[in-house]
């Protein structure tokens, strides 16, 4: 068992209603006015306050994605746009170093250390006798390969040795994803209502990719809630809410998003249905009726199902299709180690700060780390959907539905490969699921079936 000093209530803060609405506001309201001293300041503050109050790191998950999230729109920026907000980085890792002082950890060995560190040993060999030095040691390139392997690794230790919930981890993740969600929702919504009210559907944006890849594991958690939860205005809410979230995933403009975002919305309420609170059924069966009926209404009237038809057209001669042949072309060349993250080609319009990006997860690993990278991140995966299925409780359900989702839409892009928010958000929702699966039932909870989840024992 755990023992720390700090109370139950402090902690308790982090996961309260209010406090996660007020960060979606604040979040919300930086992005609208792009204000990014508003997002970091806000949340490097309340960030460090968690590390301090709280021995649980589980609830940094809502803060960070939402920190990450309103920094989409600044996607030109440059490092040196950040200089100025050192002293607050300067502040977590002082809060970050209290907490190891406050709450001493408590190591322990996890199903996905060994997975982790396999893959930091691809990425690090990684275009062996083939990328130059200069390439292989660019700050770029070691940021990707320490991050992506060594990063991981270490930050999947600290996860493990302190995620220690005094609530169920189940509801502890929905419910931050849930609040994640709105906030995606409204972030999208307060640049294309313009749009809409002029029944114009030409938007573009550079962030699209993110915010799709969020809601597409983000959304199933709000079905998930709404499936538990007994008779009334939690369950329609999060209902209508994951509604939203797949909604705002396909009006993105992501093909990706438009496909997947689809099919994951179609699982999770069928799934929903089977196993809601029968009261609850009738009005989701009526609600997604009304929904669909509203949605194809406005889209017919405007036109949107053309714009939508034109987006989802690919063309052979499109970059992504030559990446693609590209990423191939350098596992042909390499097979053993692959082309490695240093690796610079022709095709892609790379930034000096970013990777070569092939688009697409499979592709991405096997033109940077060849068979090496398969097996190492064959070996990952093998024990993430382990840990999937390794519990017959609802939650997994859903969570099955949010990564096969998320890892779908990775078949056309590669988030994969971004440290942060993606690699570090998987990872750490995959630990607190494992500690999840290992907490015995407390009477009230059945296999595949909704109910109250709560009060699980820890370590």
């Amino acid at each position: 068992m755990y023992k720390t000093g700090i109370k139950a209530k402090y902690k308790s803060i982090f996961l309260s209603d209010p406090v996660m609405m007020s960060e979606v506001v604040v979040a919300s309201l930086a992005f609208c006015l792009n204000s990014v001293s508003l997002t970091i300041i806000f949340f490097g503050l309340f960030i460090s306050a968690l590390f301090v109050m709280s021995d649980d790191v589980t609830p940094v998950i809502l803060p960070f994605c939402l920190l990450s999230l309103s920094l989409t729109r600044q996607y030109d920026s440059k490092p040196e746009d950040y200089y100025v907000y050192i002293p607050v980085v300067v502040l977590l890792i002082i809060s970050a170093i209290l907490h190891f002082i406050i709450y001493p950890p408590v190591f322990r060995k996890g199903k996905l250390l060994i997975p982790s560190a396999a893959v930091a040993v691809a990425l690090i060999a990684g275009g062996a006798f083939s990328i130059n030095a200069k390439d292989y040691f660019a700050p770029s390139a070691l940021y990707y390969t320490l991050t992506l392997g060594i990063g991981v690794t270490i930050a999947a230790l600290v996860v493990y040795s302190y995620t220690r919930p005094d609530c169920s981890p189940a509801r502890a993740v929905s419910s931050q994803m849930s609040y994640l969600t709105l906030g995606a929702v409204i972030m999208l919504f307060s640049q294309i209502l313009p749009y809409l009210i002029l029944s114009r559907f030409d938007w573009y944006f550079t962030w699209k990719n993110t915010l799709t890849t969020f809601l597409l594991l983000s959304s199933p958690f709000a079905f998930y809630t709404a499936a538990k939860e007994d008779f009334g205005l939690k369950a329609w809410a999060n209902y209508a809410l994951g509604i939203a979230g797949f909604g705002a995933a396909a009006l993105s403009f992501s093909r990706g998003g438009i496909l997947f975002g689809s099919i994951s919305l179609v699982v999770c309420i069928v799934v929903t249905c089977i196993f809601c609170e029968k009261r609850n059924r009738i009005f989701f069966v009526v609600f997604t009726i009304i929904s669909v009926a509203a949605a194809a209404s406005f889209a017919a009237a405007g036109g949107l199902f053309q714009k939508l038809a034109e987006k989802m057209q690919v063309s052979s001669s499109e970059a992504r299709i030559k990446l693609w042949k590209e990423a191939w072309n350098n596992f042909k060349n390499n097979p053993i180690f692959g082309a490695g993250v240093g690796y610079r080609g022709e095709l892609d319009n790379f930034k000096p700060t970013s990777m070569y990006w092939y688009h697409s997860t499979p592709l991405q690993i096997i033109g940077t780390a060849g068979l090496v990278g398969v097996l190492a991140y064959g070996y990952n995966y093998a024990i993430k959907f382990r840990i999937l299925f390794s519990s017959k409780r609802l939650y997994f359900v859903f969570f099955a539905i949010a990564f096969l989702g998320y890892e779908a839409y990775q078949l056309v892009d590669a988030s994969d490969f971004v440290p942060i928010p993606f690699v570090m958000l998987i990872t750490h929702l995959f630990i607190i699921s494992e500690a999840y699966s290992c907490c015995p039932q407390d009477g009230r909870e059945e296999p595949i079936k909704g109910g109250t989840l709560e009060q699980p024992q820890t370590d």
